[in-house]
C-alpha cells in the first residue's frame, strides 16, 4: 500500500472515530440546542412607496378600555389600529407592478354658497407603482357589534419577492460589516474543541434609508468570510515526539451568503442586534503525508460546498456603539462533508468516493464593526 493510500485509511479512520465521539457525546457535554433550520425568524415587510422602500403596515381590530365621559368607570370597546406586517426573511419585499392611469386636474368653484371642485382640462397619464395582491382563505378576527369573533374567509394579502438590491442610495443606505480581531468559530468534534479564526466582509442596504430610534432592518446581499488555517488532528509521530498537525482546513476555506436566501439583519430600537445568515461553506483540507511528510508540504485536497444557518444576538455597547460589538451563535450541529482526494483547494473534490462525514458542533463568537452609510 503506497504511503498517500495509508494516510486516506488512516483519515477516514480518524473522521470515524470523531463522528463516533459526537453522535455518542453525553447530554452534558454540548448545549442542548434545537436546529438552526428548525427557529422560526420574521422580518418587517417592505414596501415601495415613493420610490423608496418603507415598512408595511395592516389594519386590525382590537380591545381598548376608554374612559366614561363624566365618572371614573372604564368600559370596553372596539377599536381599529394598525401594525407592520411581518413576514419570512426569505422574502420581504412587497411585489408591484406599474400601470398607466388617467389623472384630471382640479379648481375650487363657488356655486350655490358652496366651494366645490370640478376638473379642469383634459386628464393626464401618468405611471403609478400598484402592489400586487392574491386571494387567500385565512382566519382573521372581525368586529360584530362590540365584540370581536374569529371566522374563516377570503381575504386579500400582498405577495412577497426578493427585496433588489441597487446601488442608489434613495432606496436605502448601504451597511459595511467588517470582522475585527479575535472573531472566531468554535468547532466542537466531541472529543476535541478547535477555535477557527474568521477574517472578511459582508456588506447590505437598509430599505427605505436609516431610521433613528426605530428598528432598522438589514438586508445583506454580498460579502465573504474567511476561515483561518485551523488544527484538526494533531499528534506527536514527527522526529519522535513533535508536535504536528496531521489534518488541517485548507485555504481558502470561504464562508459566502447563500444568494438563494435573503440574509437579513435588525438593529433595534433598544440597541439590540440580531442576524439570520444563510451561508454556503466552501472546505478544502490539507493532510500531512503520513509520519514520510513531516517535513515536506501538505497534500491539499479539493474543497467540499455545504450550507448553514446562523442565528447570531449580540448588544450595542454605551461606549463603543457600532464601531465594536460582540455577536454570537448557539451551539448548532453541522454536517461537514469533508474531502480525502488530493487536488486544487479552489476546485470542487473531484472524488465522490472520498468524501467522508463528518458531524460536529459549531458555534460563533464575532467582534464587528458596523458602518451605516
Amino acid at each position: 500500500m503506497s504511503t498517500l493510500t495509508r494516510l486516506v485509511a488512516l483519515c477516514a479512520v480518524a473522521f470515524a472515530l470523531v463522528a463516533a465521539s459526537v453522535s455518542a457525546a453525553p447530554t452534558g457535554a454540548t448545549p442542548s440546542v434545537p436546529s438552526a433550520s428548525a427557529a422560526a425568524t420574521t422580518c418587517p415587510a417592505q414596501i415601495l412607496k415613493n420610490g423608496k422602500l418603507a415598512n408595511a403596515y395592516e389594519k386590525y381590530y382590537k380591545y381598548a378600555y376608554k374612559r366614561i365621559k363624566g365618572t371614573k368607570k372604564y368600559r370596553k370597546v372596539v377599536v381599529s389600529a394598525k401594525r407592520r406586517i411581518m413576514v419570512s426573511c426569505a422574502r420581504t419585499c412587497v411585489r408591484t407592478k406599474t400601470k398607466k392611469v388617467k389623472r384630471y386636474r382640479y379648481k375650487t368653484v363657488v356655486r350655490k354658497g358652496k366651494k366645490v371642485k370640478v376638473r379642469t382640462g383634459k386628464p393626464r397619464t401618468v405611471k403609478v407603482t400598484v402592489p400586487i395582491y392574491k386571494t387567500a382563505k385565512r382566519t382573521v378576527t372581525v368586529k360584530k357589534g362590540n365584540r370581536l369573533v374569529k371566522v374563516k374567509k377570503k381575504v386579500r394579502v400582498y405577495t412577497y419577492e426578493k427585496c433588489k438590491t441597487s446601488t442608489n442610495s434613495s432606496a436605502g443606505t448601504p451597511v459595511k460589516i467588517t470582522m475585527l480581531d479575535g472573531s472566531y468559530a468554535l468547532l466542537d468534534f466531541g472529543a476535541f474543541q478547535r477555535q477557527a479564526p474568521i477574517t472578511g466582509t459582508l456588506t447590505g442596504l437598509i430599505p427605505g434609508g436609516y431610521k433613528l430610534s426605530q428598528d432598522n432592518q438589514i438586508n445583506l446581499t454580498r460579502g465573504n468570510l474567511q476561515l483561518g488555517r485551523t488544527d484538526v488532528f494533531i499528534d506527536d509521530d514527527c522526529h519522535g515526539g513533535q508536535v504536528s498537525s496531521a489534518i488541517r482546513t485548507g485555504t481558502p476555506t470561504n464562508v459566502n451568503l447563500d444568494p438563494t436566501r435573503q440574509s437579513i439583519s435588525t438593529l433595534t430600537a433598544e440597541g439590540g442586534v440580531t442576524a439570520t445568515a444563510y451561508t454556503k461553506i466552501q472546505l478544502p483540507l490539507e493532510l500531512r503525508n503520513d509520519d514520510d511528510g513531516c517535513d515536506q508540504p501538505y497534500i491539499t485536497t479539493g474543497y467540499t460546498e455545504f450550507t448553514q444557518t446562523f442565528f447570531l444576538k449580540g448588544k450595542i455597547g454605551k461606549t463603543t456603539g457600532l464601531a465594536k460589538l460582540n455577536l454570537t451563535s448557539p451551539p448548532d450541529p453541522l454536517d461537514v462533508q469533508a474531502c480525502l482526494s488530493p487536488g486544487s483547494p479552489t476546485s470542487p473534490c473531484n472524488n465522490s468516493a472520498m468524501i467522508i462525514p463528518l458531524p460536529i458542533i459549531v458555534s460563533t463568537n464575532l467582534t464587528v464593526s458596523i458602518k451605516v452609510g
